[in-house]
């Protein structure tokens, strides 16, 4: 119910997890029963990915390796500050 500003709060179910993307369709109702043309929105995914694992480097190395949220970019810094990126592909 909204208030006498027309401020409203509607607290979603604790066991509905949202991953971002998913749309949510809101639309209201006026004492008469007269609806409201429908509000579309897009929830958005704020939750960081988890780190990275990274496997051992050593001085003969040559990629590093782990695994990352899958579609993550990943990003590498050497000690002279050089950037390198990849993706996470589908298994992480």
């Amino acid at each position: 119910v909204a208030d006498d500003q027309g401020n409203y709060t509607i607290d979603l179910p604790g066991n509905k997890k949202f991953n971002g993307g998913e749309q949510l369709k809101v639309t209201s109702t006026d004492p008469s029963g007269n609806k409201s043309d429908e509000k579309v929105i897009d929830v958005k995914d704020t939750t960081p990915p988890f780190a990275p694992t990274v496997s051992e480097v050593t001085s003969e190395s040559s990629q590093v390796s782990g695994t990352a949220e899958v579609g993550s970019t990943v990003k590498v810094e050497l000690p002279d500050g050089t950037e390198l990126t990849g993706v996470a592909d589908d298994q992480g």
